[in-house]
């Protein structure tokens, strides 16, 4: 069978998209190898997969993301992004190249998959390389015609007004926000021996690569005026039940009859101020149950006599079970959710959170809170709203109807089989 490379960003939320697919994969009878986080060998192992470490400058390992790389910790919106664009997404690139090419001296792979933010997997299809796909977990960066630029949290343009505005910042953004971003890219480029972009550095990411899988659908992303050839959507990639996981002991003690509310603000952007202390002030006399999860024990010692915790429950096997959701709008966690029928009350205002919590809102199946440390009679207000106003339930159920069209391992896998299949079949024409 074929030899595939897959490139990951360390981070859970990066890694636990590709695990079905891993698994599949070798299943089918692939020989893998995984390149990312130290902290996710043993689980990558476990799978079947061969694992070569990032190097360790660009990896966290144990430590919080935002210790590591203490320029992300005090910024946020497009601050923290064109940092993270700079210092992280690009300045790494030489390093990763040149393992990469270690790898592949060991290991001649068909095919390179790698994730949104890992472009090393890209570029060196540029350099000679093997061809590579584009795993895109996170809202669509992609600029178009009508839309906002990637970063500010903004929706489409309806008006002609809404329109001209998004457009005029568009050509704001890559003229003059983003130009330094743009200017350090094509260092880099140089320096690792590949040509300047002739164009932002946003639609050559989607350009470069043989293909690439969005993890959404178009019901979820912007509607656009055109997509590129190599463009597929796939649909969410879902986490399964759990059949061995055993609920908490708590779970007998919940009252039925009452809404389920899950409050996840997951696991990188995780100061329990942003989100869960408003959250238990504004619902310990609301009736309603919460469920906060994850939760730190340590710094969740008392809580109200309707809230509960867990570190850890699989979206699978707590999301059928919920209402609604609070959270501060992962990607991943809230694709889960609306697959699951659950509307979803948003406050994020980190990494591609807004950009999340903006196309809940564009499409009617939650609340956008616009701000990273909601007020309690904020979150509350939300909350009734959602209780109170069945639209918002129905728009939900609207998305997961949609996204039970899609299997997106199924189509990831074939995508990536294809793509094989082709290029060898083009290497016998040569």
């Amino acid at each position: 069978m074929s030899k595939i490379i897959i490139l990951i960003e360390p981070a859970d939320g990066h890694v636990n998209p590709f695990v079905p697919i891993i698994t599949q994969l070798i299943a089918q009878g692939h020989e893998l190898v995984c390149i990312t986080g130290i902290r996710f060998k043993q689980r990558l192992e476990s799978l079947g997969a061969r694992f070569y470490p990032l190097p360790s400058q660009w990896d966290p390992g144990e430590q919080a993301v935002y210790d590591f790389f203490p320029g992300l910790k005090n910024k946020t919106g497009l601050a923290q992004i064109k940092f993270y664009l700079k210092h992280i997404m690009y300045d790494q690139l030489p390093d990763i190249l040149s393992e990469l090419k270690n790898v592949l001296a060991d290991f001649p792979a068909d095919v390179i998959v790698c994730d949104t933010f890992m472009l090393a997997g890209n570029w060196i299809t540029e350099l000679g390389g093997p061809p590579s796909i584009r795993l895109s977990i996170i809202p669509l960066s992609l600029p178009g015609k009508d839309i906002a630029p990637f970063g500010l949290g903004l929706l489409p343009g309806k008006s002609i007004l809404g329109k001209l505005k998004n457009n005029l910042l568009n050509r704001i953004f890559e003229k003059l926000i983003f130009r330094d971003v743009q200017v350090h890219v094509n260092r880099i480029r140089t320096q690792v021996g590949l040509a300047a972009f002739d164009k932002s550095f946003f639609i050559k990411g989607f350009e470069i690569p043989n293909l690439v899988l969005h993890t959404s659908t178009p019901s979820f992303e912007y509607s656009r005026h055109k997509m590129p050839d190599n463009f597929r959507f796939i649909g969410p990639i879902l986490t399964a039940a759990d059949a061995d996981y055993q609920l908490p002991d708590w779970w007998a003690d919940i009252d039925q009859n009452l809404p389920i509310i899950l409050l996840n603000q997951g696991t990188v952007a995780n100061n329990p101020n942003d989100l869960i202390r408003p959250t238990i002030a504004a619902l310990k006399d609301v009736p309603v149950n919460v469920l906060i999860v994850p939760a730190n024990p340590d710094t969740l010692k008392t809580l109200p006599q309707n809230m509960y915790a867990a570190s850890y429950i699989p979206h699978g096997n707590i999301l059928p079970h919920i209402d609604m959701m609070i959270s501060n709008g992962g990607m991943g966690g809230t694709q889960n959710a609306l697959a699951h029928g659950v509307p979803v009350i948003i406050a994020g205002a980190t990494e591609d959170k807004m950009e999340v919590a903006a196309r809940v809102e564009n499409s009617g199946a939650g609340i956008n809170l616009r701000q990273q440390s909601p007020s309690a009679a904020n979150i509350k207000q939300a909350v009734e709203t959602i209780l109170h106003n069945p639209q918002y339930k129905q728009k939900a159920r609207e998305l997961q109807a949609d996204y039970a069209r899609y299997d997106a391992v199924s189509l990831a896998v074939a995508s990536i089989e294809q793509l094989i299949k082709d290029t060898k079949k083009e290497d016998k024409i040569d």
